[in-house]
């Protein structure tokens, strides 16, 4: 398990960045709290650090400067679970809950979207309307039906399952597609 590198100076940082091979998001945003705790402003660290993005050095701020030193590293030693986004929503929690959401991400596939919403005061809603209408269609079809439902888009995708060919060649008929034949 790496541990945050001790970084004294802003020359340290700079240099720490420059020199890690494969370096994190997380120790990123560390490296540009160090930089802001120094002084340096957004573009100094950009023109710095060669980041061409110009939001990229705010979310690594934001989320340096949010981010206890012990979540920063469970962020680095676990790149693949955890993300600049879900840190991004993350940061917005008070501490005490910060930690016990980034511990859920390694056990859970949680998405960004979920803590935003969370973070915001708001839940997701299931749709009791659209879970009805599909029980109903495979009462009435006699096969697995699925819906996927996004209220914010008003949209959404319809599964059916199929046994055999002859069978996908009905569900095609019925919503009226012929098969061509050459």
């Amino acid at each position: 398990m790496k541990s945050l590198p001790l970084i004294l100076s802003r020359e340290d940082a700079i240099s720490y960045y420059k020199n890690t091979s494969h370096i994190t998001d997380a120790e990123k945003a560390y490296v540009v709290r160090v930089l802001s705790q120094e002084g340096l402003s957004n573009r100094c660290i950009r023109q710095t650090l060669n980041i061409c993005k110009v939001y990229t050095v705010t979310h690594y701020k934001r989320v340096g400067t949010a981010l206890s030193d012990d979540e920063i590293e469970l962020w680095m030693n676990n790149p693949s679970h955890i993300t600049l986004g879900h840190v991004r929503a993350i940061a917005k929690f008070p501490r005490l809950t910060r930690e016990p959401l980034l511990r859920d991400l390694l056990t859970k596939k949680i998405s960004v979207h979920q803590y935003e919403m969370i973070a915001q005061g708001k839940r997701e809603e299931s749709n009791t309307d659209v879970k009805r209408y599909a029980l109903g269609m495979e009462d009435q079809l006699g096969r697995p039906v699925s819906i996927q439902y996004n209220a914010k888009k008003c949209s959404g995708t319809l599964m059916l399952s199929f046994y055999g060919l002859d069978d996908l060649d009905d569900i095609g008929g019925s919503l009226g597609y012929v098969l061509e034949t050459d």
